[in-house]
């Protein structure tokens, strides 16, 4: 099964354990055992998500694998996959949870396809891109040029007198308009859906309004988007 598969399906039958799961320098906890550490161990700030794989949300919590005894001050030793199993006396209420779990809000993600991605790269109204690039000074020859494209500037090479291999002439066939760096990662990332999703979760993720625990589990989740989980 893979990564949230595996999970789920522990989750599901779990009523007496607090499953901590290493992700990079954190511990996490998902659905029952995220319950179980925001109702009994500290008040957490969970994370709703929707798992496509799997057809179903799923809540968790993590903090730095630093503080695990801060939190467990008995904690057994990590198991041989590096999980760290805590048993609990009282059982974990199925239906508590779940009406917690639908109280969280869900982490939406935006909408995938080419009209979003495109919505970023503007097209310049005809009239600027025809327009004069420099207007003649008063008194000028009126046989100045009047009209360069601007779209054919792109990319362009300029002569530059007694520097080797600059070009004598004009260029050839000019880079499209617009065809900026930015516009070249979004291609590569339309070729490339691993490399679409870590830029879309760099984009939305808020770092003005983040604390440091939370840009760090944000650095583990982009760990595991790249390593595969997702």
């Amino acid at each position: 099964m893979r990564f949230f598969e595996e999970i789920a399906a522990r989750e599901d039958r779990n009523l007496y354990e607090i499953v901590l799961y290493p992700e990079g320098l954190f511990y996490k906890a998902y659905e029952r055992s995220a319950f179980a550490c925001v109702s009994r161990v500290s008040p957490f700030r969970p994370s709703k998500k929707h798992i496509k794989y799997c057809a179903r949300d799923m809540v968790s919590v993590g903090f730095p694998a630093a503080v695990l005894s801060k939190y467990f001050p008995s904690a057994p030793r990590p198991l041989a996959d590096g999980r760290v199993v805590i048993a609990l006396t009282d059982r974990i209420d199925p239906g508590a949870c779940e009406v917690w779990k639908a109280s969280l809000p869900l982490k939406e993600r935006q909408p995938r396809g080419n009209a979003g991605r495109m919505a970023y790269v503007a097209t310049p109204p005809v009239e600027e891109r025809t327009r004069p690039l420099f207007a003649p000074l008063a008194g000028s020859s009126p046989e100045a040029p009047a009209s360069v494209p601007c779209g054919s500037m792109v990319g362009a090479k300029v002569p530059i007198s007694g520097v080797p291999g600059s070009p004598a002439t004009a260029p050839g066939p000019a880079a499209p308009y617009g065809q900026t760096a930015a516009t070249a990662l979004r291609t590569a990332a339309v070729a490339n859906p691993k490399a679409e999703r870590v830029v879309r979760m760099i984009r939305e993720f808020r770092l003005e309004a983040a604390t440091p625990v939370e840009c760090l589990l944000f650095v583990a989740d982009l760990k595991k988007e790249l390593d595969g989980y997702l």
